[in-house]
């Protein structure tokens, strides 16, 4: 209706990191991560004897992984070796004439890869996938040589996979625009010729975003801003079409006959869970996360729903992951980093790779987020090569500078990070606070104890308990809820802008929770409110620890009109949606606070 009504429609959320590698800590053995480093480079056949597009390109992507992480060590012999292993095999391929190479049709527009595999020639199949590789390996490149990445070198070759499986052109007549990306769905579809009753469909859609990451790279590297942009634009907007149809993250969107908390294909009609090939629950769960890389990132911003997505792999596996456990492991790791290094101390030495993936990237990876914490995705850098990650109260600010100068960072919590020339840099600050500060114009409140909303900065943190829903479906209807008011306010509405919160919760060990929030304005202290607006209730997990609850699980309902503040009341009221326990809330410090829409 958007679409008929007023043919355009805009969408706003925040954009998801990018970082060529998670950057070095103090939990990484160099000695233990050299000697896997070694296992890789030092390999008889590095490529495992991939021939085809797919498997090359998972090959490429291995090798890729590991070229930032050794240059970390100060391994450059190692870095440059790999480096010389991923300029040969892609040379290879971007050489027509010999036994692998593109070729182009002008009937279908477009470049086919031969050996091809699962049907990208025949079908079309895939393209974004087995691309996405090329393209992130030869970002990596141009992080150490641009000259190569050049257009006039081997740059041009990239750029014509890149609009192959990605044209960011309207206007080019040899590929159509953005190729299978739908940006009406916010997500692209891998079947090439749409002949299934079920519609469209998707797959693996952590390769998808795989090609949007090594967009960002590739964009940074070689100064084109236009792909750059694309591709923080389809990470962006395709981390939320996966947090809501393939992994639920909301709990608002699969029907409740499906009976999974994680989908591993999406058609145009539905969802399944399974695979093209097997029915193994850990390759269903895997293929949506494969590969991991510093691109995988905005898989962290639903940490409830990682967690979730596991407990079903268990349940449905009869018991721990057996032949993909690097990649799921890597995956809890952005939900609950000690306990996925706990599973990789316990299993790392009786395991074999999954073949896009190394001991040694998974080591440096689950040691990485083991010592820094998980990504924090509520805050963000003004670059799309920066990350943020948070331990307990402590974020580390983490971006690469592609530029030939240093440059200042800033994040969106007020951090500031320096970052020299043609490196990465990290920081560490006092996390906590507001990841959106708005400018200290009275207009953030904080929460406390006893039902006041205040202006006033705490420092000594304290806590509400939200009684229980009682068993019983409060979706949308206040019950016993805890409330928290300001009076006499007065306030100039600014147009345009909205509410936003950031309240602190933590249901314990209890399962099947969910604590919903409702913010009211009367604008003149008569007691009548003019503006209600009620939100998706945050379904809080059964892990102990705080979860940030926010206005981006979206607005459920809102009635009325906002106007100015003359002498008002603004109230927020938190109650139990759904469960059979009490939840807590965080009160009296910057930890849980209210943002009006007013000067």
């Amino acid at each position: 209706m958007k679409v008929r009504e007023g043919k355009t429609f805009t969408t706003t959320q925040k954009s998801s990191p990018v970082l060529p590698a998670l950057p070095e800590s103090s939990g990484i053995d160099r000695a233990r991560l050299k000697t896997h480093l070694d296992e890789v480079a030092n390999a008889a056949d590095p490529f495992s004897g991939a021939t085809d597009t797919y498997w090359t390109g998972k090959a490429l992507g291995r090798l890729a992984q590991l070229v930032p992480v050794a240059d970390q060590i100060g391994e450059t012999a190692t870095r440059d070796k790999l480096l010389g292993l991923l300029k040969g095999r892609l040379q290879e391929w971007f050489t027509a004439g010999g036994a692998s190479e593109f070729s182009y049709d002008r009937d279908w527009k477009t470049l086919t890869g031969y050996p091809a595999s699962y049907g990208s020639d025949t079908e079309l199949n895939d393209h974004h996938f087995h691309y996405s590789y090329y393209v992130y390996a030869a970002a990596i490149i141009a992080q150490y040589d641009r000259a190569w990445a050049a257009d006039s070198a081997w740059g041009g070759m990239v750029k014509t996979l890149i609009r192959d499986a990605a044209n960011p052109a309207r206007d080019d007549t040899a590929f159509p625009f953005l190729r299978g990306f739908d940006v009406y769905a916010g997500h692209s579809w891998a079947s090439g010729h749409q002949g299934f009753a079920a519609g469209n469909n998707q797959e693996s859609s952590s390769e998808s975003t795989n090609l949007s990451a090594a967009l960002v790279l590739w964009g940074s590297a070689t100064d084109d801003n236009e792909l750059r942009d694309l591709g923080a634009y389809l990470l962006t907007t395709e981390s939320e079409a996966i947090a809501q149809y393939w992994f639920d993250a909301d709990q608002q969107v699969f029907p409740s006959g499906f009976g999974h908390d994680t989908a591993g294909m999406v058609w145009g009609s539905g969802a399944a869970y399974a695979t093209w090939w097997t029915a193994n629950p850990e390759e269903i769960h895997g293929i949506n996360v494969l590969p991991v890389t510093g691109g995988s990132l905005h898989l962290s911003g639903h940490k409830a729903a990682i967690r979730r997505n596991l407990a079903e792999l268990v349940r449905e596996n009869g018991g721990p992951a057996v032949e993909w456990r690097d990649i799921l492991w890597e995956f809890e790791s952005l939900a609950d980093p000690a306990a996925a290094k706990a599973k990789w101390d316990a299993g790392q030495a009786g395991y074999t790779p999954e073949q896009g993936e190394s001991k040694a990237h998974t080591y440096h990876w689950i040691g990485t987020l083991d010592t820094l914490g998980a990504p924090d995705t509520t805050v963000t850098g003004d670059i799309p090569t920066s990350a943020v990650f948070s331990k307990g109260t402590t974020r580390t600010y983490a971006a690469h500078n592609f530029g030939a100068s240093p440059r200042t960072v800033t994040f969106s919590d007020g951090a500031t990070l320096t970052v020299p020339a043609r490196s990465t840099a990290t920081g560490t600050g006092t996390g906590g606070g507001d990841p959106d500060p708005d400018p200290p114009t009275g207009n953030v409140f904080q929460l406390r104890t006893g039902g006041a909303l205040t202006t006033a900065t705490g420092t000594t943190a304290g806590g509400d308990t939200v009684p229980s829903a009682g068993g019983a479906n409060h979706d949308g209807t206040p019950y016993q809820p805890l409330v928290y008011e300001a009076r006499k306010v007065n306030g100039t509405y600014a147009a345009g802008a909205s509410t936003a919160f950031r309240i602190q919760l933590d249901a314990g060990n209890a399962v099947g929770l969910g604590q919903q929030a409702r913010i009211s304005y009367d604008l003149t202290g008569d007691g009548s409110f003019e503006r209600t607006e009620t939100y998706r209730y945050f379904a809080t997990d059964p892990v102990t620890g705080w979860e940030t609850y926010s206005e981006s699980s979206g607005l459920k309902s809102a009635t009325g009109t906002l106007g100015n503040l003359t002498g008002g009341t603004v109230r927020l009221e938190v109650w139990s949606a759904i469960g059979n326990a009490p939840a807590k809330l965080r009160t009296g410090t910057s930890d849980s606070t209210l943002t009006i829409p007013f000067g």
